[in-house]
């Protein structure tokens, strides 16, 4: 009952007709702007296990596999801009379809919370806009998109979405300044909007292992989830663009929790009399603790450097991303990104490069099909990292080094080139994603539980994530 209902709220809002003129609050209403996606998203995570000589599980199966089958997405409603303020609504909803079995869960596109996998509906967004001469003022719940760290991440079945207060100011050239205070967030598969300490999703230890370091507070926890005081993060940038240049400096500040800074700088080349065009890009970013230091002691960076060259719609790109190292730091250095897409250059299909101590080394080559009408509608991409990372038996945050292949694969039915594999496009699109990723396994686990005291049974040997998106946006 829940899709039928979806797809009626989409036909009776995409029969409005739209005017010219704005002379009243009702031809606000009645001239807004109307967005939707209709989506099927399918996942499966076929996981091959490397049980350990002394687990307790010796006996038991050797495979993981994980899978959910849903179909939804969003319908929204801005208003027309009437003395420049509008406001706007959007509905989000993921629905089983098919097989969605319980104990395959953990993939996050449907509702999992009660240790099934359910169907969820939430209001998103509800937000009321001002905007006039460069500025642009927004507040309530929100798609956030552009701001680095604070992003959609819209990779299974609906967006993060935000709850707060931007400010946004483009009135001096080639520059702009963002503001922000985001009280609360929404992740991917939820109903509920959390405070941003929850949403960082902190923990206490795992499997025996204690993830944070140095004085906190043990009362904030349950279960080593984070039950705590709602924390709130502010955010500012300044974004410089000119020509072919990019200049990016972005802060966002935790109260009694983390800081983080981030810089990002890119420079395109292009060649006199053809389309050939380099692009290098560089970031850094730096995370710390403050205040009440709800998580302990964080103290890390990563820094990353990435060449790019374009040509007759073949894309080629290397990439380099480091994490720091300091057993010092929460997990060892582990990097707090979940407030939306990682932003790694090295952040693949299911690996993104911000455990501690991580080196990673990518590559990758994309091909528009319909640059030169071989296939009209076809963009691929193929894409190989390697991800070093601490690894010795005196190491306390040692993991498995790991390698990720990657295979995508979309098909416009509407535009013939030009597009990437996310980039939004109104009408039908679908897209196959695949990724396999290969674990080292050559090493003394159980020599490294005994010196650490941790306890686990079993290690990842190596996995299929396979993905598949039908898209119907309007």
């Amino acid at each position: 009952m829940k899709i039928k209902g979806i797809l009626l709220l989409f036909i009776l809002l995409s029969t409005n007709s739209f005017a010219e003129e704005i002379n009243s609050l009702a031809d606000a209403f009645t001239q807004g702007t109307l967005k939707g996606l209709i989506r099927y998203n399918g996942m499966y995570r076929d996981t091959d296990l490397h049980l350990l000589q002394d687990s307790s599980a010796a006996n038991g199966s050797s495979n993981k596999k994980q899978q959910y089958s849903a179909l939804g997405g969003y319908v929204g409603y801005e208003t027309a801009p009437w003395f420049h303020t509008s406001v706007g609504a959007t509905f989000y909803s993921s629905n089983p379809v098919g097989n969605n079995p319980d104990d395959r869960r953990g993939l996050g596109g449907l509702d999992e919370k009660n240790g099934e996998q359910d169907s969820y509906s939430v209001w998103g967004e509800a937000f009321v806009k001002l905007q006039k001469d460069g500025h642009l003022v927004k507040v309530g719940r929100q798609e956030m998109p552009n701001y680095r760290f604070v992003s959609l991440s819209n990779i299974r079945m609906t967006p993060y979405t935000q709850q707060g207060l931007i400010y946004e100011n483009t009135v001096v050239e080639n520059f702009k300044v963002n503001l922000a205070y985001i009280g609360r967030m929404k992740e991917r598969n939820a109903e509920e909007f959390v405070d941003m300490a929850e949403g960082a999703r902190i923990k206490a230890s795992s499997d025996g292992k204690q993830l944070i370091r140095g004085g906190f507070d043990s009362s904030d926890y349950d279960s080593n989830e984070y039950i705590g005081d709602n924390k709130q993060m502010s955010m500012m940038s300044l974004v410089y663009n000119k020509d072919d240049l990019t200049l990016e400096g972005w802060n966002y500040y935790v109260n009694d929790f983390v800081n983080t800074t981030y810089l990002y700088g890119q420079y395109d080349i292009q060649a006199n009399n053809s389309d050939l065009k380099y692009t290098l890009a560089t970031q850094y970013a730096n995370q710390s603790d403050v205040g009440d230091h709800i998580a302990g002691n964080i103290d890390s960076w990563f820094y990353g450097l990435k060449f790019q060259v374009y040509t007759q719609g073949l894309t080629f790109f290397t990439s380099f991303n480091e994490v720091e190292y300091n057993e010092n730091s929460y997990d060892g250095g582990t990097l707090f990104v979940r407030w939306g897409t990682p932003q790694m250059f090295n952040s693949f299909q299911a690996q993104d490069s911000e455990l501690a101590g991580t080196k990673s080394y990518g590559v990758g080559l994309q091909y528009d099909f319909g640059h030169d009408g071989i296939l009209p509608g076809f963009v691929m991409r193929l894409r190989y990292a390697d991800y070093r990372l601490p690894d010795s038996l005196n190491d306390t945050d040692a993991r498995q080094d790991r390698t990720e292949t990657t295979f995508d694969l979309r098909y416009s039915f509407t535009k013939a080139s030009g597009f990437g594999l996310f980039t939004k496009l109104d009408g039908l699109s679908v897209m196959l994603r695949i990724a396999y990723d290969d674990y080292d396994t050559d090493y003394d686990f159980d020599a490294y539980k005994q010196r650490h005291g941790y306890s686990f049974d079993s290690v990842t040997d190596d996995f299929v994530d396979a993905r598949l998106y039908i898209d119907y946006q309007f």
